[in-house]
C-alpha cells in the first residue's frame, strides 16, 4: 500500500511539474509538456485507477498550493482526469470463451480503435472546457479578443508586425475562435502518443499482462466516427458559436483519423524492400506541410468503409 501511494505521489507530482513547465515559454519546456499525461498514465495501467486518481488528487494539490486553485482544476479537467481514464479503459479487460476448446482467455474489453475513438471524444471535450468557461462568464468573442488584445500587441511588440496586417483585436478573435480546434487536434496526438508510450513502459517494466500490440496491423476507428465527422463538418455552416464547437469535433476526429491512415500505410508498407525510405519521406513531408496528415486522414476514412489490407508483424525471433 505504502509502495502504491509513493508510486501515486510521485505520478501526479511529476505530472503537475510537466503541465505546469510550458510557462517557460522554451522550446524545451513546451516538447516536455507533452509528456504530461505519461505519469498517470503509467501509474493506472501499472498499478490501477486508484493509483491514477491519486496521481491526478496529488498533482492537483501541489498546483493549487503552489500556484491556484483554479490552475489546479484546469490540470485535473485537462490532463489528469483524462490521463486516469484512458488508463482505466486500457488495462480493462472482459472474458470470452473460445468455441474450439471451451477454455476462458481474457482479451482487452475495447479494441484499438475504440481506445483511439474514446482519445478523440474526450479531447473534444478538453479543448471545450475554455470555450465553456467563456459562455459561462457571458462573454463572446468579441469581448474575449477585446481584452487579449494588449497582450497580444505585447506579443508581436506593435500592432505593425502583426501578420497579415490585422489588427491586434483581428488577430485576437480569429486566435479566440481556433483555439479550441488546435488545443483539440493537439490533445488528441498528445493522449494517444502517450497512451501508447504508457502501455509500452507498462509491458517492458512487466507491470501489464496484455500482450504486445500490433498498432499497424490492428488500428481501425469505428465505422460510425465517420458520421460523427461529416455531421461536425456540416454543422460548422451554422452560426458562430456552434461553428467553435462542431470545428473543434471535426478537428479532434480528423487528427484521429489522420492516425488510423498513417497506421494502414504503416502495415501496408510492410514486407516492401523500400519500406524505410518510404515512411521517412512521408515523416520528413509531415514535418513541412500539413497535406500528407489530410491524405493519412482520407486514407483512414477509406480504410474504415473498405478495409485496406494489412500485413501482421512476423512473429519475434526465437533463440
Amino acid at each position: 500500500m505504502f509502495f502504491k501511494a509513493a508510486i501515486a505521489l510521485g505520478a501526479g507530482l511529476a505530472s503537475a511539474l510537466l503541465f505546469f513547465i510550458p510557462v517557460k515559454g522554451t522550446t524545451a519546456a513546451m516538447m516536455l509538456a507533452f509528456f504530461g499525461p505519461l505519469p498517470i498514465m503509467i501509474a493506472g495501467l501499472g498499478f490501477g485507477t486508484i493509483s491514477s486518481v491519486a496521481a491526478t488528487l496529488a498533482g492537483a494539490a501541489a498546483l493549487a498550493v503552489g500556484l491556484t486553485p483554479a490552475f489546479a482544476l484546469f490540470f485535473v479537467l485537462t490532463l489528469g482526469l483524462p490521463a486516469a481514464l484512458l488508463s482505466h479503459l486500457a488495462a480493462r479487460l472482459r472474458v470470452v470463451t473460445l468455441a474450439e476448446s471451451a477454455e476462458t482467455i481474457s482479451i482487452p474489453a475495447y479494441s484499438k480503435g475504440q481506445m483511439l475513438a474514446w482519445v478523440t471524444v474526450l479531447s473534444a471535450m478538453i479543448a471545450l472546457v475554455p470555450l465553456s468557461v467563456m459562455m459561462m462568464r457571458g462573454m463572446d468573442f468579441d469581448e474575449t479578443a477585446l481584452q487579449l488584445a494588449p497582450a497580444i500587441r505585447t506579443f508581436f511588440k506593435g500592432e505593425a508586425n502583426i501578420p497579415y496586417g490585422l489588427s491586434a483585436r483581428e488577430f485576437a478573435r480569429m486566435a479566440v475562435i481556433a483555439f479550441p480546434a488546435m488545443f483539440a487536434a493537439s490533445s488528441t496526438l498528445m493522449l494517444a502518443f502517450n497512451l501508447w508510450l504508457a502501455a509500452k513502459v507498462a509491458r517492458a517494466s512487466a507491470l501489464m499482462d496484455q500482450g504486445e500490440s500490433d498498432l499497424p496491423f490492428e488500428l481501425r476507428l469505428p465505422r460510425d466516427c465517420i458520421w460523427v465527422l461529416l455531421a461536425a463538418v456540416a454543422a460548422c455552416t451554422l452560426g458562430e458559436m456552434p461553428r467553435a464547437i462542431a470545428s473543434t469535433l471535426a478537428a479532434s476526429f480528423l487528427t484521429a483519423y489522420a492516425l488510423h491512415g498513417l497506421a494502414v500505410v504503416h502495415g501496408f508498407l510492410r514486407g516492401n524492400p523500400v519500406r524505410a525510405a518510404l515512411l521517412f519521406g512521408l515523416y520528413a513531408l509531415i514535418t513541412l506541410t500539413a497535406w500528407p496528415l489530410l491524405l493519412a486522414a482520407a486514407v483512414g476514412m477509406f480504410d474504415s468503409l473498405i478495409p485496406v489490407t494489412r500485413r501482421r508483424a512476423p512473429p519475434p525471433a526465437t533463440a
